[in-house]
């Protein structure tokens, strides 16, 4: 009996101890000795797995049917059916389509016909285009803005020949209409605010208001420019003259500020473009102002500026004077400005010699014409000869009214006045003549 539990614990994988003395037991008996646990009997192994298998057959059913199965409770979702929806707006598109269509037919009817170059029987989508639709409209853009700029450029030349001949009415309205050509041009509008800031001192300008109307005109342009343009000489330049004009009609505060702006402007040109002779003159012509002025401006100066607006001196004139001088040897103002400073420092030689090379420069606008009489004016005192002091009338306009006066037929055109110009009035015939003298400038062009 012992044996027998022996054999079982030893099969069923007992312990150490049991396994060595059923060795030992089965070793004294004299029967061979298994190593080999019993293999359980097939016939009771198949019916102890039967009732299992049975169970796991049970539990795997048929599939369902596709109305029978139920959705995941946690994703219960169901695609809505927008099939009424997409037909109502499909019927709302294709109503809008055809009422858009429709309109643009009609559009298209009424148009009329270029010159015979569209066909009766030319299809709707070729007779009519959409406006973001860029075709054939590109090329007209391009020939309308290459005309235009040929047109401004033939102004500007014209404007320059008016200047040269004293005419600044008619060189306003040249560059103005320039300035409308091609808008944001840099030299059109330097040139409008040069130009309506030289009508300062013109002889039909009389009186201080029109004297600062033209002013106010020209830092408009001016201020466009440096719009256009912050970092461009020109714009910076006009500005500083157009301030520094105005402040010779404005009360003494006014005058202070302005003066202060004028500086800045040409503190900024300077910067710009440091070989800019006209901008080295402007500093000078600040710095001898502002060394003229009397007491009770130099108190209101320190009052409002402190010592961030010193007074200038005569010497950082003369000095920028020679300066702007050696940039453009042939400009006879910066010459005569400092000859003029010269003489007020006692260096008459210094002083004669620039007024007298002076005289040999070109006069090429307004300015160079006044400067011109007061280099005449100076070296006559020098010399202590007589002087007589010319007409401010330009020659043009002499000529004009001669032959007003005389009655003749071929007189030439005046332009209007300055109180004209400021009221808004322009003279077509000015723009006319610039297209014709534009067309006969191309004509030999093209004929070769």
């Amino acid at each position: 009996m012992q044996r027998q539990e022996a054999q079982r614990k030893f099969s069923l994988g007992a312990p150490r101890p049991l396994l060595l003395a059923s060795i030992s037991d089965a070793a004294g008996s004299g029967k061979p000795v298994s190593l080999l646990p019993r293999l359980p009997d097939p016939a009771a192994l198949q019916a102890s797995l039967q009732e299992p298998l049975q169970r796991l057959a049970g539990r795997a059913k048929a599939p369902a049917a596709p109305s029978e199965r139920r959705p995941h409770r946690r994703h219960h979702l169901r695609a809505p059916d927008l099939t009424p929806q997409f037909a109502a707006a499909a019927a709302v598109a294709g109503g809008v389509l055809a009422a858009i269509s429709q309109a643009a037919q009609r559009v298209a009817a009424a148009r009329p016909r270029l010159h015979g170059r569209r066909p009766p029987n030319m299809p709707f989508h070729q007779s009519f285009r959409l406006p973001w639709d860029r075709r054939g409209t590109a090329s007209g853009s391009a020939r309308a803005t290459r005309e235009a700029v040929a047109l401004a450029k033939a102004l500007e030349a014209r404007g320059h020949e008016y200047e040269r001949t004293l005419d600044v009415r008619a060189a306003v309205q040249c560059f103005e209409e320039a300035c409308r050509l091609v808008p944001g041009s840099v030299p059109y509008l330097s040139m409008a605010a040069k130009c309506w800031s030289d009508l300062t001192f013109y002889y039909d300008v009389r009186s201080d208001r029109e004297r600062q109307l033209v002013n106010l005109k020209a830092i408009e342009y001016a201020e466009k420019c440096i719009e256009a343009a912050p970092q461009s000489v020109f714009g910076h330049v006009a500005l500083c003259v157009s301030k520094g004009r105005l402040a010779l009609f404005t009360d003494n505060k006014t005058k202070v500020r302005l003066a202060k702006e004028a500086q800045l402007s040409a503190y900024k040109a300077i910067e710009c473009d440091p070989e800019n002779d006209v901008a080295h003159h402007l500093m000078g012509r600040w710095h001898y102002e502002m060394a003229q002025i009397n007491f009770v401006l130099r108190t209101l100066v320190r009052v409002m500026y402190g010592t961030a607006l010193l007074p200038g001196t005569r010497q950082q004139a003369l000095d920028s004077f020679r300066r702007a001088a050696e940039l453009a040897p042939q400009r006879l103002i910066h010459k005569v400005e400092a000859g003029r400073v010269h003489l007020e420092l006692g260096q008459v030689p210094e002083g004669v010699a620039q007024l007298e090379a002076a005289l040999q420069c070109e006069v090429e606008d307004i300015n160079a014409w006044h400067t011109r009489m007061d280099a005449e004016k100076m070296l006559a005192q020098v010399r202590r000869q007589p002087y007589k002091q010319p007409s401010l009338i330009p020659p043009h306009a002499l000529q004009q009214e001669a032959a007003a006066a005389a009655g003749a037929a071929a007189a030439p055109a005046a332009s209007i006045s300055t109180a004209a110009l400021l009221s808004g009035d322009r003279q077509p015939e000015i723009v006319a003549a610039a297209v014709q003298s534009a067309a006969a400038a191309d004509a030999p062009a093209s004929a070769a």
